[in-house]
C-alpha cells in the first residue's frame, strides 16, 4: 500500500527522490585473457536500489508500448533477439550469393555506447516521437540527480555525479538507448545505399550498440561507413 501510494505521487508530480538516483557500479572484466590493469578492459555494471527498479517496471508497464524502435534493432525487444539477428544476416547473405552476387559486410561495434548517451539528446529525441510528456519529466527529473560509487574488492569509492549515460543493468535504460540510436538506422535506410532484398532494406542490422553493415558493393558500403562516421 505505501509504494502503491509513492508511485502514484511520482507519476503524479513527475518527482523521484533522491535516493533513486544512486547506484554501486562494479566493473567487469570484458576478456579474462585482456590486460587486468587497463581500465578500458572492464565494463561497469549499474546495481541501483529495488525500489527504484520496480519503478522502472512500473513506468515500462505504462509506456513500454510508446518506447518503439526500427525493426532493424533485435535487441531489447519482446520475442527478438541475437538469433533473430543472425538468421537476417544469413539469409540475405544467401539471397545475394544464389543470384550470383556478392555481399560486402562491416561489423561495428560502438566504443562506450552506453555512456555517452546525451540526456538532453534523448530527452528531445522521445518527444520527436511523441512519447508521453510526463514519462520524460519524471526521465528528467530522475536523471538529474544520478550519482555512483564503485565497489572494488570490497572498497567503496568516492560518491561522483553522472553527467551523461545510461546504466547498463538496470531496467528502463535498455529501452531508452535503442530509442537513442534508431535515428542511425532511419539516415541508414533513407541514403539509398546498402544491401536490398526487392524493395525492402536489409542494409543493417543492429543488436543493441554492435552494428553490422551490408551492401552489394564496396562503394555503397563506404557510404554506409560514413554516415556512421558522421
Amino acid at each position: 500500500m505505501h509504494l502503491c501510494l509513492l508511485f502514484n505521487a511520482m507519476l503524479q508530480h513527475c518527482y523521484v527522490p533522491e535516493g533513486f538516483g544512486f547506484s554501486l557500479i562494479i566493473p567487469l572484466l570484458k576478456d579474462k585473457h585482456g590486460d587486468m590493469t587497463q581500465s578500458n578492459m572492464y565494463r561497469g555494471i549499474s546495481l541501483s536500489p529495488v525500489i527504484a527498479k520496480l519503478f522502472e517496471y512500473v513506468l515500462l508497464e505504462f509506456y513500454e508500448d510508446q518506447l518503439t524502435s526500427d525493426s532493424l534493432q533485435f535487441g531489447f525487444k519482446k520475442h527478438s533477439g541475437c538469433c533473430h539477428a543472425l538468421f537476417t544476416f544469413k539469409e540475405v547473405s544467401k539471397c545475394f550469393i544464389t543470384n550470383g552476387g556478392k555481399v560486402y559486410c562491416a561489423f561495428i561495434d560502438a566504443s562506450k555506447a552506453f555512456d555517452k548517451v546525451l540526456h538532453n539528446g534523448l530527452f528531445v529525441k522521445l518527444l520527436q516521437k511523441r512519447v508521453s510528456v510526463k514519462f520524460v519529466r519524471i526521465l528528467q527529473n530522475w536523471y538529474s540527480k544520478l550519482f555512483a560509487s564503485v565497489l572494488w574488492n570490497g572498497l567503496l569509492g568516492n560518491i561522483f555525479p553522472i553527467l551523461c549515460g545510461v546504466r547498463q543493468g538496470a531496467v528502463l535504460p535498455l529501452l531508452l538507448f535503442s530509442v537513442y540510436v534508431d535515428d542511425l538506422i532511419r539516415e541508414l535506410r533513407w541514403s539509398g545505399y546498402g544491401a536490398y532484398v526487392s524493395n525492402l532494406f536489409v542494409g543493417t542490422i543492429f543488436y543493441a550498440d554492435d552494428i553490422c553493415l551490408m551492401s552489394g558493393s564496396c562503394f555503397g558500403l563506404q557510404k554506409l561507413l560514413d554516415i556512421c562516421s558522421d
